[in-house]
């Protein structure tokens, strides 16, 4: 920007193509740029940056979530400008998970994954008085979670021994027969996890993709075992991965 390391527009250059390509660059580097920031960092009125942010907007390069605030848009991540954080995976998939409750009734989570644990973001809870609770901040064994798993399965055979440097986690004799089962968990579209971290708990994931095809997150639904029996599980697995490529495709 004007007074950043970004500097001022060289002689010739259209100012207003600098001012948009500055707010691109601060986008890029902080995550979060507010109007007023945008303005005074620019050096122009409020309008002026108003109508600059409009236009990233519109061409999908800014967002502009519940706080007012200015984010990285899907054309920045499709050129591999930016990534996500947890605060845009929630804002975006927020109202996916609302539409998953409402159709299923039970609790869905958002989990991605850090190394070998599948972390949960963020939870709406099923409408059930008997319901699984918010994982809100929780983290599983990402070879035991359905959303671990799911994210699990979209990497490479050398993408996941670099996860398990040391060998498979426990239950897999080594890392081809993990491999092995993961290459099914791909082939279905879906991860089934019929309480292997909680007794009486089953839960269905599915992976949300990045253009590209990237696994960035996954939609998890939770639900007592015994309104989940085996002869549900693909029922909604189906409802559950329509809603995830309708994510994917808002990505």
């Amino acid at each position: 920007m004007k007074n950043s390391a970004h500097g001022s527009p060289a002689p010739g250059s259209l100012e207003s193509v600098d001012n948009a390509l500055s707010l691109l660059l601060a986008l890029r580097q902080e995550g979060r740029l507010r109007l007023s920031d945008a303005a005074n960092s620019l050096g122009v009125a409020r309008s002026t940056a108003h109508r600059l942010l409009t236009t990233l907007r519109n061409r999908g390069f800014a967002v502009q979530g519940a706080d007012k605030a200015y984010r990285p848009g899907p054309a920045l991540y499709r050129l591999g400008m930016s990534q996500r954080t947890d605060y845009e995976l929630i804002e975006t998939a927020r109202p996916y998970m609302l539409r998953l409750n409402e159709e299923l009734g039970e609790t869905v989570h958002l989990v991605v994954r850090s190394g070998t644990q599948a972390r949960f973001l963020h939870s709406v809870e099923g409408v059930h008085a008997l319901r699984v609770s918010t994982r809100a901040g929780a983290s599983l064994p990402a070879h035991l979670a359905s959303g671990g798993k799911v994210l699990l399965a979209g990497l490479s055979a050398q993408e996941l021994a670099d996860v398990y440097p040391s060998g498979p986690p426990e239950g897999h004799a080594d890392l081809a027969a993990l491999h092995r089962f993961l290459a099914g968990v791909r082939r279905a579209g879906y991860a089934v996890n019929r309480e292997d971290t909680e007794r009486g708990i089953t839960a269905i994931g599915a992976a949300v993709h990045e253009p590209g095809g990237r696994a960035v997150a996954a939609l998890t639904v939770s639900a007592p075992t015994l309104r989940l029996p085996r002869s549900q599980v693909e029922p909604a697995a189906e409802v559950l991965t329509a809603v995830t490529r309708s994510m994917s495709e808002a990505l």
